[in-house]
């Protein structure tokens, strides 16, 4: 469960900007219960174009890319990924830094670093179990280090008391070092970025393995077809075709085969729609190619179906970049409900998403405190903001037509063209 996020001088992030899921107006429903504090279950995120707000919601999935070492910097000559706000002399060679809080079960835990693309300059990771918190280590490159020997066991074996410094490469992260030594706090924060989803609207095809891998369980599977379903497009029943390629045992490629058979196995997906005769009576299904014969819009909500379910079965976090790309406001609407829905989302499972659909922006369903807005400055800097910090904001006034109106800001002041 995420609490609070913050990044500075990451792409179009000069400054450093907060983004918090905690309760900060007095709104009712959307929310749940974690200890003392009272997190949000989803937040929407608007602005103009190139307001910044898909750097922003990138940034966090940025974050668990370096966490869970992606790029496999493994050497001591290997970079880690690095992308500085460029509009400034300031900090185009500077450093970035990423910091979020979450709970794991009923502990609140503070990780972050700052690094570039050589070097981890900090690094600190801090536990909170009954309301106290508690510096399980902290690594500077110009100042001592420290690891908790009671707390944080697993990476006091790197610490090296003689001169207080923690024995690693500058290039890497100590979470790593310490997982690879099974240490069972590292492996729980690598799995909580583990359960971090995201899905860019434009480009949604990255999830379509994923899909594909949970179309085999047949459970998974009844409920994605439930779920496509609920979105009256048409489709009665869908199934994974898989074709396997024939290799001559002769070949040089049939070793290759018997021992990777996934390689040779070409998977497609089909969909099936209700037939009709002239009279409109039922007489049996068509089978359509989901890529070749189905809408944008479907493919889209289809490929988008499995993360959705994954991330409210289990409750984990879904960001989603232009959730509304080539679906229906009405359907955009009812996937937000479901993480609304007591009944559905049971694990607490959170939605941040951005989105120019200004039809959701009303109080029946975001509270002000959910409803954030992002805008660049004349030096091209993005901040963000939430509508809970304006003094004059009432819970129940028209968001959409202020918004429009450019109450809040964060809209695109358009000039006019002539020939």
């Amino acid at each position: 469960m995420l609490l609070q996020f913050s990044v500075n001088n990451h792409k179009s992030i000069k400054d450093t900007i907060e983004f918090s899921m905690l309760k900060k107006s007095q709104d009712k429903g959307n929310s749940f219960h974690i200890r003392q504090y009272e997190l949000l279950k989803s937040a929407i995120v608007y602005g103009a174009n190139a307001s910044g707000k898909s750097n922003f919601l990138k940034s966090l999935a940025f974050m668990g890319r370096i966490v869970l070492n992606k790029d496999k910097v493994i050497q001591s000559t290997d970079t880690l990924k690095h992308i500085p706000f460029r509009l400034s002399t300031e900090t185009e060679e500077a450093s970035s830094t990423f910091e979020v809080v979450f709970f794991i079960d009923e502990t609140k835990y503070r990780y972050g670093f700052e690094i570039d693309k050589t070097t981890v300059y900090s690094e600190w990771l801090y536990a909170d179990e009954k309301g106290k918190e508690a510096k399980l280590f902290y690594r500077d490159i110009d100042e001592e280090d420290y690891v908790n020997p009671n707390k944080f066991q697993e990476g006091y074996d790197f610490f090296d008391k003689s001169n207080s410094k923690i024995k690693i490469s500058k290039n890497q992260l100590f979470i790593w070092k310490c997982d690879q030594n099974d240490g069972d706090i590292s492996k729980s924060i690598l799995n909580w970025f583990n359960h971090v989803n995201f899905i860019d609207g434009i480009d949604h095809d990255g999830y379509i393995d994923f899909t594909m891998k949970q179309m085999e369980d047949d459970e998974f599977r009844s409920e994605m077809i439930d779920l496509v379903k609920t979105a009256d497009i048409g489709i009665e029943d869908i199934f994974l075709e898989k074709e396997v390629l024939n290799v001559r045992k002769s070949s040089i490629l049939s070793d290759i085969s018997e021992r990777n058979p996934e390689l040779f196995t070409f998977k497609r997906i089909k969909t099936y729609h209700k037939k009709f005769d002239k009279n409109n009576k039922l007489v049996g299904n068509t089978i359509f190619e989901l890529d070749n014969e189905e809408s944008i819009g479907t493919r889209k909500f289809f490929k988008m179906s499995a993360p959705i379910l994954d991330t409210l079965k289990n409750g984990k976090i879904l960001i989603i970049d232009e959730l509304d790309s080539s679906l229906h406001p009405m359907l955009t609407k009812s996937l937000i409900e479901m993480f609304h829905d007591e009944k559905i989302n049971t694990k607490n499972a959170q939605l941040i998403f951005a989105t120019h659909d200004t039809n959701l922006l009303t109080p029946t369903l975001f509270r002000r405190d959910q409803i954030w807005l992002a805008e660049k400055d004349k030096y091209g800097a993005t901040n963000i903001y939430s509508l809970a910090q304006f003094n004059d904001v009432r819970a129940k006034e028209n968001f959409e037509k202020n918004y429009i109106q450019g109450k809040y800001g964060a809209v695109p002041y358009l000039g006019k063209f002539e020939f």
